[in-house]
């Protein structure tokens, strides 16, 4: 009969192998020198691993690579710790000091400039401090070779002049805004400007573009003249002076325009507060700028400014409606401007929501637009000059 395969045999059999593996020589001393191998192979691998982890982290922390606007905020911020320790040598009011980046780094203030660009860059900077007003402005100066260097907003902007259409003209020794459609916007921290114009200091004009929602008197006192309370147009002793005053130095989030750090980079300013009449042809500021009231922060545009904005050849006298054409300040609102007027002692000159100007009584309401001075050393940080792209400061 065919042999019958016993199960149950090759169970137990299977059973007492596993109890008593066979030995297998030299190829189970193989197997054990092969898992120790792989073993402390692990171990050296794990350990590459760490000591490549810690190289990086290591490198990360010493080799960051620093943009050309974070080296100049720490010039500029060594330079205000350097200053916090030595106020004594804090330039007084209308002048300037200038601080290498050197003297910072050989202070403890900061590296040298090598650390933050690499051992191929050779740049150099400094920090120019001066005193606006009651607040210091720094300006940082970084060059590295033709790499890069540090840009004022001066440079950029009259690198645009035009000679005909809507632009900068350079006029006398101004470069002023004209037409309707400009590329002049500018973004403070608080709110959007304009400007108007450079004067031949290098500083920037500007009028405030963003609305002032308050309507406000030029002025309500008692005018004996006339026997009510009609104002009197003298700007020095006026009540929209004392408005602007409180705009300038307020920080309520509701109402500012303006922030600490904007009016660090502001300069006083003589404002051309002399009066003008209807029938004045004059757009060079000789009438207004006859009287000024000196060293101020804030004011309003002059009859002139606002005028020479146009770009029709009919706009001749403050009151020609033809003044509205082809003018970037018309803003849909009545405003007043600083000029009153020559022939009374209660009027002055205000904007109507359609462009034209002409003269007010100072008890009236209208809107403020406020003007103030940028320094002429401001830095240029970005935009284009446009409403959805304005020029930003460092």
């Amino acid at each position: 009969m065919g042999s019958n395969f016993n199960i149950g045999s090759f169970n137990a059999i299977n059973t007492d192998e596993e109890k008593h593996p066979k030995k297998s020589g030299s190829g189970g001393v193989n197997d054990e020198l092969r898992k120790k191998l792989l073993f402390l192979g692990g171990i050296i691998l794990g350990g590459v691993l760490i000591l490549f982890l810690i190289l990086f982290i290591v490198s990360s922390i010493t080799g960051k690579n620093y943009s050309y606007d974070d080296m100049e905020e720490i010039m500029t911020n060594a330079a205000i710790a350097y200053f916090e320790d030595n106020p004594d040598k804090l330039p007084s009011e209308n002048q300037k000091v200038e601080i290498d980046v050197a003297t910072l780094a050989a202070s403890g203030y900061m590296d040298e400039l090598v650390e933050y660009t690499g051992e191929d860059s050779t740049c150099t900077g400094k920090v120019t401090v001066q005193m606006n007003g009651d607040d210091y402005l720094y300006i940082p100066n970084l060059q590295c070779g033709d790499d890069y260097v540090t840009q004022a907003l001066y440079d950029v902007v009259v690198d645009n002049i035009v000679t005909e259409g809507y632009g900068l003209y350079e006029i006398g020794d101004n470069y002023v805004y004209r037409g309707e459609s400009v590329n002049n916007y500018l973004q403070l921290d608080n709110a959007l400007w304009r400007i108007v114009k450079i004067n031949e200091k290098g500083q920037f004009m500007l009028i405030l573009d963003t609305e002032v929602s308050t309507s406000y008197p030029w002025d309500n006192r008692y005018n004996s003249n006339v026997g009510y309370n009609s104002g009197i147009n003298t700007y020095s002793a006026s009540r929209i002076r004392d408005t602007l005053n409180e705009y300038y130095a307020t920080n309520d989030e509701e109402i500012a325009i303006l922030s600490n750090s904007d009016r660090s980079k502001l300069d006083t300013f003589d404002l051309c507060v002399g009066k003008r009449s209807e029938e004045d042809t004059t757009k060079d500021n000789s009438a207004e700028c006859s009287e000024t009231f000196d060293n101020q922060n804030i004011g309003l545009l002059t009859a002139s400014d606002y005028m020479v904005a146009s770009l029709d050849v009919n706009c001749n006298k403050v009151g020609d409606r033809s003044c509205q054409n082809y003018n970037y300040l018309v803003s849909g609102y009545r405003w007043w401007l600083v000029t009153a007027s020559s022939t009374s002692t209660k009027d002055s000159y205000s904007v109507s929501n359609s462009g034209v100007a002409s003269s007010s009584t100072t008890s009236s309401y209208m809107k403020i637009r406020p003007v103030v001075m940028l320094d002429a050393s401001v830095l240029y940080a970005g935009g284009k000059g446009t409403v959805s792209k304005p020029y930003t400061l460092k």
